[in-house]
Formats: C-alpha cells, structure tokens, sequence
C-alpha cells in the first residue's frame, strides 16, 4: 500500500532549481532511502514532505490526501535532524515529552488537568521502553553516547505517533565504527517498529545496508529509483553506477560495459598462450599492477590497461588471501565473472 505519494514536485531558491520534477511512491512501512551528492536536492525534497517548505508545483500525498497547505504539525510526520537537536536544559523524559506537551497546549489552550501529564508520561515511558532508553529518562544529552542521542531523538519523533519517519543524515556526526553499530541498531528499531521512513544521505554504504528503497537523485533530478540490489547491479546511466559503490568502464566491441571491481578475475600473463584457457575465462583484456592497497579482508589492485594509448586505469578487489601472490608489477590478464551493459 501506498503510504507518500510525490507527483512531479518542483521548488526553486531564487532562480537556483533545486528539485525538479521529482515522482517517488513510498510504500507503508517500507525505508526509502534519497541518495545522492551535496547539493542534489535530497533535503530540500524531505523539508518538502515534512511542510516546512511548499512545493512550487506538483503534489504530495500522505494516505492518499494532498498535503497542500496542511501546517507541519498537522502533517503527522516525525522529523530527526543531522545533529539531533535535543535541549540541552531538558532531561532525556522532558525531551521525549516536549512535542507532546506543545501539540497538547495548541490543542487545548486551558487544558491542566492531571489525567494529560499521566498519559504523557505514560506515551513517554511506553517509547522509551519500546527503543530501549528507559534507564536514560533522568539523564541529560551531554551525559549521553552518539548512538544514545540517536535513541533519544527518535522517541522524541515516534511519541508523536507518526505515520512517516523522516531522517535528515542523522549518522554523519559519528565516527564510523559508531556509525556501523548505530546503523544496525536504526534497522532493527524500523523494522521492529514498522514505520514507514524516508532517509537522506550521501553515504552508498548507508543506503545499501539500510533500505529497502533507493532514490539516487542528483541535480535535482531522480535519476532512479528501485531496490539496492537493483540499483547496485543494473544502474541505468553511468552516474548512478559511479556513485553508487565503485565502477570501472570497459569498451569492448563498440560497447560500454560496467563491471564493479569485485566482479573481475586475474590470470598471470602466462595464461596468453593457452588459447583455450583464454576463451574460456572471457579474458577483456591485459595490463599490470600499478598498486595493492590493503584493505583488511580485501586487497584493492589499480590496474593500468593496455587497451588504449591512454592506458587508462581501473580497480579491481580480491580476498586477500586469494591475492597474496598478486605483486605490484606483475603483468595479468582481466576476466569477469559478471558485466552490465547501458
């Protein structure tokens, strides 16, 4: 089911076009990921969906209603910004609390009655439990990890009841072993959870682990948009290709292959004389190791090519293990076990 519908939405700074004719369907309870470069147009397009800002043209729908002049408190989404944005002076309960407290006071201006601070507290208690943050609800934000602030500025969205969880890079302050954990640990909350989710970031490796849809926007274009799996292997143009993990571009044959560089195979220059073996393993051409970066469980080859005059270069990666007789210098033969044509 359909839960956000955008229909070519349009917005401009000034005479600055920064989204442009975008069409995107979420679906319940799916996380849908806009990727792209600075400057693509991603969090223009989540400021859009949250109301803060009004498209120029186009629609969005939530549930099927056009969300034109709908007030951003009114649009039932939850927000989670870059840096949290947590109140420094409020308690971890009082932060969680605070929306609740806000929407109840534009609701009921006179309203003080006892009941309403049980049920907030109550909603407040029921979150945090529900992320496992109820032994932090006395604390402070200064007193509290990345990954715990993280927590926190989601119960504070979620307690709203929400019916779409927006995320503006919320990663991008932590260092990457942090970012690895508080990444799992976001994927298991949406999944448990069930929130429909829209999530921004630059970060490929991001977008991979965590979605089940991405959107690889760039100059305020959708580019396109499917699974990670689709977008990793059938990229339609060579910039989503790029962007997305890394490429190399091959021409053979008046054609332009992408190949990822874990998909190619090396033989030793030896092998050139075996004609068989060289039909057999689809060999695409010949060159030598210019350099090894080791990389932990992988090794990184840059290879120079003999193909052209230019002797262009590409990258290919291995286990290392399987690579520990491959030397810079070494002259080899390229295959690859899988290529992708535009």
């Amino acid at each position: 089911m359909t839960k956000l519908e955008l229909k070519n939405i349009s917005f401009s700074f000034g005479n600055t076009l920064a989204v442009d004719g975008v069409s995107l369907t979420v679906e319940e309870g799916s996380f849908t990921t806009l990727l792209g470069p600075s400057g693509c147009g991603k969090t223009t397009l989540l400021r859009l969906i949250s109301g803060f800002l009004e498209p120029q043209s186009g629609e969005i729908l939530i549930d099927g209603v056009n969300q034109a002049g709908i007030e951003v408190n009114e649009r039932k989404v939850g927000m989670v910004f870059q840096d949290y944005a947590l109140f420094p002076h409020l308690s971890v309960q009082q932060n969680i609390a605070y929306g609740l407290k806000i929407l109840g006071r534009s609701k009921r201006p006179s309203r003080r009655l006892a009941n309403a601070s049980r049920d907030i507290g109550d909603k407040v208690l029921d979150i945090a439990l529900s992320l496992g943050i109820e032994d932090l609800l006395a604390r402070y934000p200064n007193e509290l990890s990345g990954g715990q602030q993280q927590r926190v500025a989601l119960a504070r969205a979620l307690v709203l009841e929400p019916k779409i969880l927006l995320m503006d890079e919320p990663l991008s302050s932590l260092d990457t072993k942090l970012r690895t954990k508080v990444r799992e640990e976001l994927k298991e909350i949406q999944q448990k959870l069930k929130i429909t989710t829209v999530y921004v970031t630059h970060d490929q490796e991001e977008a991979l682990s965590l979605s089940t849809k991405i959107a690889v926007l760039s100059k305020g274009t959708l580019l396109q948009e499917g699974s990670p799996k689709e977008i990793y292997f059938e990229p339609k143009n060579a910039f989503v290709a790029d962007f997305v993990g890394k490429a190399n571009f091959i021409k053979k044959d008046e054609k332009t292959l992408m190949i990822r560089p874990e998909w190619l195979e090396i033989a030793p220059q030896q092998v050139k004389s075996d004609q068989s073996l060289v039909l057999a393993r689809n060999i695409l051409l010949s060159g030598t190791i210019l350099s090894e970066n080791f990389l932990g469980s992988k090794s990184r080859f840059v290879i120079q090519t003999d193909n052209t005059s230019a002797k262009e270069t590409i990258t290919a990666d291995f286990d290392t293990i399987a690579s520990e007789n491959l030397r810079v210098g070494d002259r080899i033969l390229v295959s690859a076990r899988k290529t992708w044509e535009f």
